[in-house]
């Protein structure tokens, strides 16, 4: 059974976070900020779409910004990132790693090759890097093992209660990456550290001068536009998967929905999908007769 730890209540805002986990912030600031020893900090957040990775890697870098006065700067494209950080010094900087299931494998290869090139290039830029992934395995183990300082895993409770995380510390990475690739089984909790529940805090988007390739105070609705056309600029649209096409199309009608969306459970219900099915559309194993049918039943206004 998985214990909560005490809370405390952060940066202006005045939202709570694990007290165990703004120890382990506090310690990978303080790397970072060290001018003379010259190190980053690697943080991965990592789990299924919608299960809070996004929220929960502004509500770690706003208490980073906080400790530190540094910006926030969002990338969803590589490129963009890479020269950013290879550029400046001393910034938080998050990889919000797109729907990457509509895209090729040798995408992830590509993308991984990029990241360790990144980290090596940038090592001693003293940047606080947070990358949202939604497969751990799907990088490198340089990147999981070697670099990152710990992975956050984020993941619904009871299958309804999102924004509930395990924290995996540096130690155990490499016996959680290897369980994987050897077993094929993401041992979460069998190497947490500890866990607990992230707050909603894309609410105060606008008041926490995110900075997303650029483009400065961002709003909750301006970083779905910008994440739109990050996705809709990346590999060979005439191989996107079409069921992550559809789910894309299916989450806009949801967007206009005239009911109140709260579980999962109800989301699948707004779709006219069993929860089990809803989980296939998000991993893209639907068969395809469903595209033409998936969604009828969403309302419209």
């Amino acid at each position: 059974m998985m214990r909560d730890y005490k809370l405390v209540i952060v940066t202006d805002l005045k939202y709570h976070l694990e007290t165990k986990l703004v120890e382990k912030l506090d310690l990978m600031i303080a790397r970072c900020v060290d001018k003379q020893k010259r190190k980053d900090a690697v943080l991965i957040v990592e789990g299924s779409e919608g299960e809070g990775k996004t929220n929960t890697s502004e509500a770690i870098s706003y208490y980073v910004k906080t400790k530190t006065g540094r910006d926030i700067n969002m990338f969803f494209r590589l490129k963009e990132m890479f020269e950013f950080a290879k550029s400046t010094e001393g910034k938080i900087i998050i990889w919000d790693e797109p729907s990457l299931d509509s895209l090729a494998t040798d995408w992830y290869n590509t993308a991984s090759k990029d990241l360790i090139r990144l980290l090596m290039t940038c090592r001693k830029k003293r940047h606080f890097f947070i990358f949202n992934f939604v497969k751990f395995y799907k990088f490198s183990e340089y990147i999981v093992v070697d670099r990152s300082l710990a992975l956050i895993h984020m993941y619904s409770r009871n299958e309804t209660e999102s924004g509930r995380f395990i924290y995996v510390k540096k130690k155990n990475l490499e016996q959680l990456f290897m369980d994987y690739k050897i077993k094929k089984k993401r041992n979460y909790k069998r190497y947490m550290s500890f866990g607990g529940s992230v707050p909603i805090v894309e609410k105060h988007l606008d008041k926490m001068g995110l900075i997303i390739e650029g483009v400065p105070n961002c709003t909750l609705e301006m970083y779905e536009q910008l994440k739109d056309k990050a996705i809709e600029s990346m590999g060979d649209k005439g191989k996107a998967n079409p069921y992550i096409i559809k789910l894309k199309e299916l989450k806009t009608k949801i967007g206009r929905a005239k009911l109140p969306i709260l579980t999962q459970e109800q989301l699948a219900k707004a779709l006219g999908l069993n929860r089990s099915t809803l989980g296939n559309w998000k991993r893209g194993e639907v068969e395809p007769e469903m595209i033409e049918t998936a969604g009828e039943l969403v309302p419209e206004e």
